[in-house]
């Protein structure tokens, strides 16, 4: 093996050892984009990361980048021929970033930022691509085979490190709302006052999920209508509108299904679109209340932003509407059994003749 290429394995090595002490993702997106530029030379590396409809690459690290060039936004992954050629798979080099046709997106800020020569590289994880780590040079260059190896083995170090980080982020994640669940669930079950209960639940939703707002109602005795119970975080104006027929709400929910509304404003099952739009609602998640196998009530939360809900989040909305059932149908039994007891108590006392003769 030649000089150069030991000398890259001995860079990769030490990097992958500060990776595995870097204490959270930043910290391993801002060491990735340094030892980039330490390394080849560059004036300054960024990386960016895919969203989840994998349309867009935003910003998650740089270096030796100007705030006014990290100012210009994510990048749309259409609009940039140099991201979507290498999103599949594959080194890109920018040899004369000035003359390039590829530089479609933001050609005269580069201009400004002094780039002459570009290379992107992708970020794979488990054969799937999550992101794109670039290198920027002020002079103009072309990358060596070694180079371009050594860039490549560093976005795939990166892309495996990410997504432990990720993973851990997670399971933290996880681990919090479960120990906010179980507080909950105590707190619930504690006591017996359906008012308090739904209450409690409704404020839990927006902490566990971190919505706009929350919304429960519960089905009337005729099982026709669904009066709302409880809320918080929506208007006056919004919640004017009071019970709503069993009809009107979204079919997988009264079937049993939760129901994860992305796009509110357009999703066919939506009733009134008009009203969430005043709200400012965009997203919505909605789980049923079961007891016994049967539904309800309803538990909405609701976001003033596109959101695309985990199949964490359901889950915890799922069980938060289950502690729910569990309490109110407690509080009803408690309810009903103290009603049969004072009219057991009210049925002996009419009994005892307290003025007839001993």
């Amino acid at each position: 093996m030649e000089s150069v290429e030991l000398q890259y394995c001995w860079m990769l090595h030490e990097i992958a050892k500060s990776l595995g002490m870097a204490e959270n993702l930043q910290a391993i997106l801002n060491l990735i984009v340094k030892s980039a530029v330490d390394n080849l030379g560059l004036k300054a590396a960024s990386i960016r990361l895919l969203d989840k409809d994998k349309k867009t690459l935003k910003l998650e690290a740089a270096y030796g980048l100007s705030d006014e060039y990290l100012r210009k936004g994510s990048v749309e992954v259409d609009k940039s021929p140099i991201d979507k050629e290498a999103l599949k798979g594959k080194p890109v080099v920018v040899k004369e970033a000035d003359k390039d046709a590829r530089m479609l997106q933001y050609p005269d800020e580069a201009r400004k930022e002094g780039i002459a020569s570009m290379v992107c590289v992708p970020l794979i994880v488990k054969d799937e691509i999550i992101g794109s780590l670039r290198g920027y040079s002020s002079k103009t260059r072309d990358f060596s085979n070694v180079e371009l190896t050594f860039l490549t083995a560093l976005g795939n170090l990166g892309a495996i490190a990410i997504e432990n980080a990720r993973l851990n982020e997670r399971l933290i994640k996880k681990a919090e709302v479960m120990k906010k669940l179980l507080n909950i669930a105590e707190a619930v079950t504690s006591t017996l006052n359906k008012k308090e209960v739904l209450e409690r639940i409704v404020k839990a939703a927006i902490e566990v999920l971190n919505a706009k707002g929350c919304s429960l109602r519960l089905m009337d005795e005729n099982k026709e209508r669904l009066e709302l119970v409880s809320s918080i975080g929506l208007s006056p104006h919004y919640l004017a509108k009071g019970a709503i027929s069993v009809s009107e709400e979204i079919k997988d929910i009264i079937e049993g299904e939760p129901a994860v509304i992305y796009n509110a404003l357009i999703d066919e099952r939506i009733y009134d679109k008009e009203s969430l739009k005043r709200e400012g609602v965009k997203s919505i998640l909605a789980v049923p209340i079961m007891v016994k196998n049967k539904v309800i009530g309803v538990l909405k939360v609701y976001d003033q932003n596109y959101r695309k809900y985990e199949d964490d989040e359901v889950e915890a909305l799922n069980l938060l509407a289950s502690i729910g059932g569990i309490a109110i149908e407690n509080a009803r039994l408690y309810k009903l059994a103290l009603t049969n007891w004072q009219e057991a108590v009210k049925s002996l006392w009419e009994k005892i003749d307290v003025w007839g003769p001993p």
